[in-house]
């Protein structure tokens, strides 16, 4: 899941030095993680399919390739067009990340334990932003952002060797799906809406945390990275006891509800911290990753807990957090150019707040049975 999550928060941290050396925008920022994650949400529509039928081993192999490949182009990249080319390649990765984790958690974790298991691999996406918050910028200073993204290509690869040797070729999810792919239940479409929306805010403030905070804030550049570490840190740890605490949960929705509308409140934090006080920008950053990143990991378990083919649902699931991606940077990006700061935190509490209403019609449909068919 981290290696799944390199391209994305690597521009987000990297975001200052590609302003620089380019000359590009903050439409033109998010235009690239829109790359990555429309790719990511036109390739969830079969992934989850493809894992079904083909394994998770096939499935994470194929992820490996994607992001190391994209990495290197990026890395390699002498225009603007070619590095979003790049960076919507390693969007492949995105796509297959969660329907083969899910498998391999559905098929080897037993079902009172699979909220913390679900909750471990989630983090694995927040390792991620600590780690390119915290190493990438000061790597790209030493040696230039390019340097930074051609050594983080290294992870990938060294994971593919892992997947070789570690996850069995006839392992979970081979051969458990249909030929034919189907269409979602009532259940399952709420779900996806739930995520798209999560996705749009969570994505926005992923993508365009660190150059706010240079550019409006007026931190420094390794500051910028560390307020996005300090987000990864905290979804790691909240997806990590926010998973363990979802075991307990008869009823996931009270969670599902919660946790975006405690990150309406974060988003108001980053909002202030602007006019009101700059240390405001590290609680909300602190708190969008206690709430938002956790519900994702909430959402991925309800997947799991329903039953049916895990890597369809997943995949399916996946289409709206990524859509999310595709809509949340490039909308904050145009907004931020046109009105400001302030109204793009606007637009990110908002889409956190509508996450929080549909929770409500997820919890109506919640006890209806599952449809093994809809892939719920």
């Amino acid at each position: 899941m981290a290696v799944s999550a390199l391209v994305q928060y690597g521009v987000a941290a990297l975001a200052p030095f590609l302003v620089a050396d380019m000359g590009l925008s903050r439409a033109a920022v998010g235009g690239l993680v829109t790359a990555a994650f429309a790719v990511a949400a036109g390739g969830s529509v079969v992934a989850g399919h493809l894992v079904d039928l083909l394994g998770a081993r096939i499935g994470l192999v194929l992820l490996c390739l994607a992001v190391a490949t994209g990495l290197l182009g990026a890395a390699a990249a002498g225009t603007y067009v070619v590095l979003a080319v790049a960076v919507a390649v390693a969007g492949l990765g995105q796509a297959l990340a969660n329907p083969a984790t899910n498998v391999l958690v559905a098929g080897a974790t037993p079902s009172d334990r699979r909220g913390a298991a679900i909750g471990v691999k989630q983090a694995g996406v927040q390792v991620a932003a600590f780690g390119t918050g915290l190493v990438l910028p000061v790597v790209a200073a030493a040696g230039g952002w390019r340097a930074a993204l051609g050594w983080t290509a290294t992870l990938p690869a060294v994971l593919l060797v892992v997947v070789w040797r570690l996850v069995p070729a006839r392992g979970p999810g081979r051969g458990a799906g249909r030929r034919r792919w189907s269409a979602p239940s009532r259940w399952l479409r709420w779900l996806v809406a739930y995520s798209l929306l999560l996705g749009a805010g969570l994505s926005a403030v992923t993508t365009y945390l660190s150059l706010y905070a240079v550019q409006r804030l007026g931190l420094a550049e390794w500051t910028g990275g560390m307020v996005l570490a300090a987000l990864g840190v905290t979804g790691l740890v909240s997806r990590v006891l926010w998973g363990r605490w979802a075991d307990r949960l008869a009823d996931l929705t009270v969670a599902l509800a919660w946790l975006p509308a405690a990150a309406v409140g974060a988003a108001s934090l980053l909002w202030a911290s602007g006019p009101v006080w700059s240390g405001l920008v590290w609680l909300g950053a602190v708190g969008v990753g206690g709430s938002a990143t956790a519900a994702n990991a909430i959402s991925m378990l309800a997947v799991v807990r329903r039953g049916g083919p895990t890597g369809h649902a997943s995949g399916l699931v996946s289409v709206g957090f990524f859509g999310g991606f595709v809509v949340g940077p490039a909308l904050f990006g145009v907004v931020a150019d046109r009105s400001g700061y302030g109204w793009a935190w606007l637009v990110v509490a908002v889409c956190f707040a509508g996450a929080a209403l549909t929770s409500l019609r997820i919890r109506a449909v919640n006890r209806q049975p599952a449809t093994v068919a809809a892939g719920t």
